[in-house]
């Protein structure tokens, strides 16, 4: 079975061409490409708790500062640390990545 990347995981629709992309709009996650692999996801499929804005619970979520403590209850969240268990990179470790 392949990773899933969080808008597979929560069949959100929001990834470009999703069905509810008319009217709900793009989330940045899937169009986040310099964090692509991070995770073993595609673009930041795999690492959504760093992405601000991102588009999760049917609402825009703030910045990382703001979002993890809920990022951290959330069973995709909890889902990819145990999939990538050692090789899991953290937000900080994401927020490092991106900045280079």
């Amino acid at each position: 079975m392949s990773k899933l990347n969080c808008w597979e995981y929560k069949q959100c629709g929001r990834e470009p061409g999703g069905k509810h992309t008319e009217d709900l709009g793009v989330c940045p996650v899937p169009q986040t490409k310099p964090a692509d692999g991070l995770n073993c996801g595609n673009n930041a499929g795999r690492a959504c708790w760093a992405i601000s804005k991102s588009l999760c619970g049917d609402r825009v979520q703030g910045n990382y500062t703001d979002k993890i403590g809920a990022c951290m209850d959330c069973a995709f969240y909890k889902n990819v640390l145990h999939e990538e268990l050692i090789e899991f990179k953290t937000g900080k470790e994401i927020l490092e990545h991106l900045q280079t």
